[in-house]
């Protein structure tokens, strides 16, 4: 109509937005509010990261160089950074929180672009924070129901799109076994305890889950009963499952196990010393929940086996069909069918 004032639909606004590189969204942030709290919702951070990685992937690691987040720079105590598609290291500028009592941090795991990060204070007392890089958002997360001291725990973070929501899950720990769980969600604000009756008995080997497809997974231990199993929790259905290794080797002669993505599916990385320890090398397996009632629950496929490398390298995760180790040695080869 030639009076009216040119507009386009909200829903096409949003389409554009959500393919715009994340400078230009922190700059249109203060156009109006309706894109401001458009930027911040599940939807467009998911529709946003699916189109980003598409374009330029990112693999986001730590600096160890830097003694992995010790404050010995006061000016940017993370050193954390991020390597592109071009094999470019790009540095995090702009560190969401700088503490001068900050003694340790570390990444409990991201979702959908959104990091959980857990701080350790000079005191030894822990928080819990939600980072949005994209939008330069973060929000500290409230204290647990209890607090133990010398409390040692494990903790996941995940996102559920079956309820649309993030969740961090914490994991009490005393002499090894869990003893309290809680849970909470970023809609509510809230934790609360939740039940954890078939973790009796159980000690997790990692202080971290690993996230996929709206589960949180531990490599796990039944003391006395069997030798090695996984621990996944559902964030939706906040219920625990108990998934057994493919063979008892798998745990026993491994020195390290790693979970990872292969294939848009779960998938397990394990290293096996060779003979006298003096070479190593690494199996991936992938893990599949069966559809067939006739069949076993969880399938396992192992992929592939590394040929043997020098000792001392652990794998940490798959990006691109290669296998990244915490060491500047690198695996020859690579896992493309």
């Amino acid at each position: 109509m030639e009076n009216e004032t040119p507009h386009l639909p909200q829903e096409i606004v949003a389409n554009i937005l959500v393919r715009l590189p994340v400078k230009s969204l922190i700059r249109f942030q203060c156009v109006c509010k309706y894109w401001k709290d458009l930027f911040k919702t599940p939807s467009f951070i998911a529709e946003h990261l699916h189109h980003s990685t598409q374009q330029n992937p990112l693999l986001v690691f730590d600096c160890y160089s830097s003694k992995c987040g010790s404050n010995n720079d006061k000016n940017n105590p993370w050193h954390l950074s991020s390597l592109n598609r071009e094999m470019q290291v790009l540095e995090f500028q702009n560190p969401p929180i700088v503490d001068p009592l900050m003694r340790f941090w570390r990444i409990v795991h991201s979702s959908n672009g959104l990091f959980c990060l857990e701080l350790i204070m000079a005191d030894e007392s822990d928080s819990f924070w939600l980072w949005n890089p994209a939008i330069r958002d973060v929000r500290q997360v409230p204290k647990s129901l209890n607090h133990y001291e010398c409390e040692d725990f494990s903790v996941g973070f995940g996102f559920s799109l079956v309820v649309n929501d993030y969740k961090i899950v914490k994991l009490f720990i005393i002499n090894l076994l869990v003893f309290q769980v809680e849970v909470y969600a970023l809609t509510t604000g809230f934790w609360r305890k939740v039940k954890f009756r078939n973790l009796e008995g159980i000690s997790l080997m990692s202080d971290s889950g690993f996230t996929y497809n709206g589960s949180i997974f531990w490599v796990g231990l039944q003391v006395g009963i069997d030798p090695g199993l996984i621990v996944s929790f559902d964030v939706a259905m906040e219920v625990f499952t108990l998934i057994p290794f493919p063979t008892k080797s798998l745990f026993l002669e491994s020195y390290g196990i790693t979970f990872t993505m292969y294939d848009n599916k779960l998938a397990l990385l394990s290293s096996t010393f060779i003979g006298i320890h003096e070479s190593s090398f690494i199996d991936l397996w992938v893990i599949e929940e069966s559809t067939n009632e006739s069949r076993e629950r969880w399938i396992w496929t192992k992929i592939y086996t590394s040929r043997p490398y020098p000792r001392g390298l652990c794998p940490m995760v798959i990006w691109r069909n290669e296998i990244f180790v915490d060491s500047i040695q690198c695996l020859e080869g690579n896992l493309k069918k």
